[in-house]
C-alpha cells in the first residue's frame, strides 16, 4: 500500500459529528471568538487546551457568513474574524498536496477540498474548503512555498500561478 493510499484510508476513518443534520430548537450565542490567526478565545481568554479546540471545531457549522457550535440540542453563534482554520503544514506526496490545519484536520487538496483565491489584507491568498463550507487560509510560509513552486513550473503561462494536486489544478497566487 502506498503512502497516499494509507493517508486516504486514514481520512476515510475520520468521522466528524453530523452537524449538518442537526436542527436544535435551543438557539443562542456564546462569547467564543476565532481570531484571524485561528486562535480560539472564550470571554477574551485563550482556549489553550488543544483537545477542547478540536472538539469545538468538530461541531462547527457555517450558515452564510455566520458560524455556530451545534449539538443535537443547542446551536450557539460564535464570532469568526476571517475563517476558522489555518493551514499550517503542507506536504507533496505522490503528486498530491496533503495539508494539515491548526486543529489537526488532514486534507488532500482535490475538487472535494477545493482551493480558491480570496483577498486578505490586500493580498490574494489561497483558501481551502476543509468540509461543509468551513474554510482554512494557507499560512504565510506555505503560501510562499506554493508560489515559489508555481513560478518555477509556470513556463510562460499567464496568471494565476497554479499547482496540481493529482489531476486537480488550483490557483495559488496572483501577481
Amino acid at each position: 500500500m502506498s503512502r497516499l493510499d494509507e493517508i486516504e484510508t486514514e481520512l476515510q476513518q475520520v468521522k466528524n459529528p453530523p452537524v449538518h443534520l442537526w436542527n436544535p430548537k435551543n438557539e443562542g450565542e456564546i462569547d467564543i471568538v476565532i481570531d484571524a490567526q485561528g486562535f480560539w478565545f472564550h470571554e477574551g481568554k485563550a482556549i489553550n487546551r488543544s483537545a477542547l479546540v478540536r472538539l469545538f471545531a468538530s461541531i462547527l457549522r457555517c450558515e452564510g457568513d455566520q458560524y455556530f457550535l451545534v449539538t443535537p440540542v443547542e446551536k450557539l453563534a460564535i464570532t469568526v474574524v476571517d475563517v476558522p482554520f489555518i493551514i499550517q503544514q503542507a506536504e507533496y506526496i505522490e503528486k498530491h498536496w496533503i495539508v494539515v490545519t491548526n486543529t489537526g484536520d488532514r486534507i488532500i487538496v482535490s475538487p472535494q477540498n477545493r482551493v480558491e483565491l480570496r483577498r486578505y489584507q490586500g493580498q490574494w491568498l489561497p483558501y481551502i474548503n476543509i468540509r461543509n463550507e468551513l474554510w482554512a487560509r494557507v499560512n504565510r510560509s506555505i503560501y510562499y512555498q506554493w508560489a515559489d513552486q508555481a513560478i518555477s513550473q509556470q513556463c510562460g503561462e499567464t496568471e494565476p500561478l497554479s499547482l496540481l494536486s493529482g489531476d486537480y489544478k488550483f490557483a495559488v497566487a496572483r501577481l
